[in-house]
């Protein structure tokens, strides 16, 4: 259940960073299909928050940088950040690929940590984006770690929405998949949530919960490299686990 209020906050924000540009309520309103009186009310509370300042009377209107620094001051004692980047950026130097933290979210995996790669053609995917479970090989490492019944109750409740050619299509297929991954040691998704696009995953434990590093790119390189890239991510894993009770004392 999400908070109508709070998701129309989070749209207008979102609204400037897709059109960098200032706005008039009534315009924005109908970008966003809201009665321009809840829109009118949502930017004058921001507007007093501090958050929005009008250029003019009753004119267009700009995010101010106030939430720019609080993302900052929140960024600057981000836990994971300080702990686990340094991790996955030398995961990334040593492999080339983009290298994604990210854990379970309700019925999919969000990402948390995006470091990407520098090669021209490469997967690119931002902070806060959410994949589909079942379609995941981060989604599917987690899952392996789990508990049988923390796992069996997640199973139940995925719908298999079809991404691709390639996507799993049922809880049998996904179960396989989960098993085939246990006995090799890491867990992929091959195209099947974007087509050409392949990922390689593990599970670790930070602060006590389960989250998923996945080293992800274009197939023909991915598939190539799976071994040695497979092997730097296991040595990657290793390393945050033996950072993990320092993390979780601070």
């Amino acid at each position: 259940m999400t908070v109508r209020t709070a998701d129309r906050t989070l749209d207008i924000f979102e609204s400037f960073a897709r059109r960098p540009r200032p706005i008039t309520v009534s315009d924005l309103a109908r970008e966003l299909s809201l009665p321009t009186s809840t829109c009118f009310s949502l930017v004058r509370t921001l507007v007093d928050r501090g958050f929005l300042f009008y250029l003019r009377p009753r004119g267009p209107f700009y995010p101010t940088r106030r939430l720019g620094i609080v993302a900052e001051a929140i960024a600057q004692h981000d836990p994971i950040a300080q702990h686990i980047l340094p991790f996955l950026k030398a995961l990334r130097d040593k492999t080339g690929e983009t290298v994604i933290l990210g854990k379970i979210q309700g019925m999919g995996t969000v990402y948390l940590e995006v470091v990407e790669s520098s090669n021209p053609i490469r997967y690119t995917m931002g902070v806060g984006n959410i994949r589909e479970l079942h379609a995941s090989s981060m989604g599917k490492a987690i899952l392996a770690a789990m508990d049988e019944e923390e796992r069996d109750r997640i199973l139940s409740r995925i719908k298999y929405t079809r991404l691709t050619e390639r996507t799993l299509r049922n809880r049998a297929q996904l179960e396989a998949s989960i098993e085939e991954g246990r006995k090799r040691g890491y867990w992929t998704n091959i195209g099947e949530s974007s087509p050409d696009v392949m990922g390689i995953a593990q599970a670790v434990r930070i602060f006590g919960d389960l989250y998923g590093v996945l080293l992800v790119g274009p197939e023909f390189r991915i598939e190539k490299k799976k071994k040695a890239y497979a092997e730097a991510l296991t040595a990657t894993i290793e390393q945050i686990s033996a950072i993990r009770e320092y993390v979780e004392d601070e």
